[in-house]
């Protein structure tokens, strides 16, 4: 049975831009009270006119304990409690992993997996208490399905996949829920803030470059992140929703149940064609 979505308090973080943007305003149109995370509050003021006049945002970097303590008491004390967490906050590296910079590796998890982690400490003991509640992790299909190159990207989301897994089970008692949304290829900024690190003379050179002209075409050609807001609103709208949801095109929904049909093997072959960095 379809749930209704109006005066649903929902706290979604990076909300600014991308995707969780197009599921702030998604949310708000049906309904939803929503509130979203930005670091720099100066920068609200140039955000489109529609997101400014439907989503409230509030300063927090999900990086730093305080930052995020301060946040959520913040959102708790405007909206006096919490329907839906929405953990969106992330970016994405490139390089190999022989060269990639230790400290940029630390970073990425910092954001990507702590990150989300931190909200969920902070907001957890409030679902708890009101025995309702629903955290969506927005995850990736790389965490299935690992390019090179992009390792440390598709670990945090794996490890992140691993954490909603294991979170479901702990808060099942109370009544909260815990879902991960895995987006294939959405059309945003991504690729433009990537962190790059790898050296001018790489020995993986022949490889990394014809790999990132494969990623930034299919980024142009891919949907607009809708498509992942459509589908969180499906999952809040669902009693009891399922564990995963993919969002993307029509092959990234299949590519989970596709990969159940090959080996390991067969599937990593596939990437390195897919990508054009087959080695042999």
């Amino acid at each position: 049975m379809a749930m209704s979505l109006s005066g649903k308090k929902v706290l979604i973080t990076g909300a600014s831009s991308g995707i969780g943007a197009a599921i702030a305003e998604a949310l708000a149109d049906a309904g939803c009270q929503v509130w979203g995370t930005t670091r720099n509050l100066d920068k609200v003021a140039s955000l489109p006119e529609p997101l400014r006049r439907k989503v409230k945002f509030l300063a927090m970097d999900v990086n730093d304990d305080h930052s995020v303590r301060a946040g959520v008491d913040r959102f708790l004390a405007e909206a006096g409690g919490i329907d839906v967490l929405i953990n969106n906050a992330g970016f994405g590296v490139f390089g190999p992993l022989e060269e990639f910079p230790l400290a940029k590796a630390k970073a990425i998890f910092e954001t990507n997996y702590f990150g989300a982690l931190r909200l969920i400490q902070a907001l957890v003991p409030v679902m708890r208490e009101q025995r309702n509640g629903l955290i969506i992790n927005i995850t990736s299909l790389a965490a299935r399905f690992v390019i090179p190159f992009q390792v440390h990207y598709s670990a945090t989301k794996f490890a992140l996949s691993a954490l909603t897994e294991g979170l479901r089970q702990e808060l099942r008692p109370f009544g909260v829920k815990v879902v991960a949304v895995e987006p294939g290829d959405i059309k945003t900024n991504f690729n433009n803030v990537t962190e790059f690190g790898f050296k001018e003379d790489s020995p993986y050179k022949k490889w990394t470059e014809p790999c990132w002209r494969v990623i930034d075409v299919n980024m142009e050609k891919s949907p607009s992140p809708r498509v992942v807001a459509a589908q969180v609103l499906r999952i809040i709208r669902q009693q009891n929703p399922r564990p995963y949801y993919v969002a993307g095109d029509f092959l990234s929904t299949k590519f989970p149940f596709l990969a159940r049909l090959v080996s390991q093997r067969f599937k990593e072959k596939l990437i390195r064609k897919f990508y054009g960095i087959d080695f042999e």
